[in-house]
């Protein structure tokens, strides 16, 4: 079956889903295993990106300083040597947007978007690039910013094109250039690896902190050890749980601007693309057990006979 591309004419462009996202135990193990750890797991990618600045393995990350927490990460941030300058405030969210979303002077619930760099020079090209009050005519320049945060180039380029298009999550775009099979109109199965998997970054499990152009980027492959060696030596125990969520067999769906991210321990519910049909990516790690022998995507019919000891424990737990 031949490749299926997402095209403009896929999305409802009249909609667009507030930011939002829910994690859901699928089964009481899971939720006692997991539960005490699942959020410092998922914070560790974000206090691996200040690392990965101060010890100038990139230019530049961004940091979101909200009111409560100010005065406590700038005088880290003087302690380290480093620099924040402010781009934009926002209004709080959870998971994902791709936008800032609109606040008020002095709404506590908000924060201001900004960028951290060693030096004041790497930092205003941040900002420059970033059209920081009009600069650059107003246009952000996102391979610049792609360069700036230590992108690879082949998936700086990838993220411009696919944003142009309207696919501000390109899921499905940087699935679909993989070594993928088509098992269905809009289904695929593919193969990715620790680090250019960003189907779970909603909920912030992720290692590497951009788009890949595939999920066999070779580029993404060497900036992703990079990351994974600073994660290992701020928390060795946080990291190997990381790897192993991100190693788990996942399906990705996504219909009407809501996401469903499933694999054998959680299933997230969050916002993305505003889809006008379902399209959905079934990922596998290397040497790992696959989505379509580990996990029955919701809404999907049943084939009784084909069903494995794992796709058993799970509808019962659906009941």
């Amino acid at each position: 079956m031949m490749e299926r591309n997402m095209i403009r004419d896929d999305l409802i462009h009249s909609l667009d889903v507030m930011p939002f996202s829910r994690l859901v135990w699928n089964s009481e193990a899971a939720r006692a295993k997991w539960e005490p750890v699942i959020g410092a797991v998922a914070s560790l990618h974000d206090r691996a990106e200040y690392e990965m600045v101060r010890l100038g393995k990139r230019k530049c990350g961004t940091l979101h300083l909200a009111p409560h927490n100010f005065h406590v990460l700038i005088e880290r941030l003087e302690k380290d040597g480093m620099v924040w300058l402010p781009i934009q405030w926002s209004k709080n969210y959870s998971g994902f947007a791709h936008y800032h979303l609109p606040t008020t002077v002095g709404d506590p619930n908000s924060s201001c978007y900004g960028v951290m760099a060693r030096n004041l020079e790497d930092a205003e090209a941040f900002r420059t690039a970033s059209a920081y009050n009009g600069r650059n005519a107003g246009k952000v320049d996102h391979e610049v910013i792609g360069e700036l945060l230590g992108f690879p180039p082949c998936c700086a380029k990838f993220f411009v094109e696919e944003w142009a298009n309207g696919f501000f999550d390109p899921v499905w775009q940087s699935a679909v250039r993989g070594n993928g099979v088509m098992v269905g109109d809009r289904t695929l199965e593919v193969e990715g690896n620790v680090f250019t998997n960003q189907m779970l970054r909603y909920f912030g499990f992720r290692i590497t902190s951009h788009f890949p152009c595939s999920l066999n980027c070779e580029a993404t492959k060497e900036v992703g050890e990079v990351w994974l060696d600073v994660m290992k030596k701020m928390d060795a125990d946080l990291a190997d749980l990381l790897v192993e969520i991100l190693e788990m067999p996942l399906v990705w769906s996504c219909l009407h601007g809501i996401a469903i991210v499933e694999t054998p321990i959680f299933t997230i519910i969050t916002n993305s693309l505003p889809t006008k049909e379902s399209w959905t990516v079934m990922y596998n790690a290397p040497g790992k057990p696959k989505a379509s022998a580990e996990l029955i995507p919701l809404g999907s019919d049943v084939d009784y006979d084909k069903l494995t000891e794992a796709m058993v424990e799970q509808l019962q737990w659906r009941r």
